[in-house]
């Protein structure tokens, strides 16, 4: 026997080492990867609800407010769960590579694998409805996250800059063309919207839910230029808060 075999053993033996058991590392191999699924699926939550959230916006209304494509697409980016897309794809990846045989995997391959995966998995959360649903109760139960996402209520409650939204309470008999708006945020306008393009075949009346871009004329008197249906997720969740 060599002369460092016997020091190994004379370590061993001094220190009283004992050899660990088969099922501790069996154990510790599925705690890993029930850690790395449990990284996947938040992940995959994570994306659902940027797909939830951005799909809300209308991304055509920056010629309205005179900014460019990009700097409305940056604008609107969910940063906070994108930054949490990232932290799951991280923590995902550190779990992969203690697997057993994870070390042989290059960094980009499982990166790819765990993405790919959150965004089919994300993809039907989102289809199902259920970041739908988690957007909502963030928005009831949470104080500060309406705040740090840049929501579909947002991006129409823009009064001073042309944007507004709402449902109409109350429409001028002799003339359609004036109608009286309950905004989000139940503040009453006195809509003008005699030279507005009406998209989507709409007549006013009350209950009606509209997007309306335009300009104010002066406090609570807003010029219509063109007026939308709601519509898309965004629009039913705003229905939902205006009607619980």
């Amino acid at each position: 026997m060599s002369k460092i075999s016997n020091q190994v053993l004379k370590i061993i033996k001094d220190n009283e080492i004992k050899p660990k058991p088969r099922w501790y590392f069996l154990t510790k191999n599925y705690l890993i990867w029930l850690f790395f699924g449990i990284s996947i699926i938040l992940g995959s939550i994570a994306f659902s609800m940027i797909l939830f959230i951005t799909r809300q916006l209308d991304w055509d209304i920056y010629r309205y407010l005179g900014e460019s494509w990009l700097k409305t697409f940056f604008i609107s980016l969910p940063y906070l769960w994108l930054i949490f897309l990232l932290i799951f794809l991280g923590v995902a990846y550190y779990n992969f590579i203690h697997t057993r045989k994870g070390y042989r995997w290059k960094i980009f391959s499982i990166l790819c694998i765990s993405l790919i995966t959150s965004i089919i998995l994300g993809s039907l959360f989102y289809t199902g409805g259920f970041s739908e649903n988690l957007e909502n109760i963030f928005q009831k139960k949470l104080p500060y996250y309406p705040q740090l996402i840049y929501t579909w209520e947002k991006q129409w409650m823009q009064p001073e800059r042309g944007l507004l939204t709402g449902t109409i309470k109350e429409v001028d008999l002799s003339q359609q063309n004036k109608f009286i708006l309950l905004d989000l945020n139940n503040n009453l306008w006195e809509i003008e919207a005699t030279n507005a393009l009406w998209k989507g075949k709409l007549t006013p009346y009350p209950g009606l839910k509209l997007k309306i871009i335009g300009k104010m004329k002066d406090t609570n008197i807003f010029e219509a230029q063109e007026i939308r249906p709601w519509s898309g997720e965004g629009a039913r969740r705003g229905a939902q808060k205006e009607h619980p």
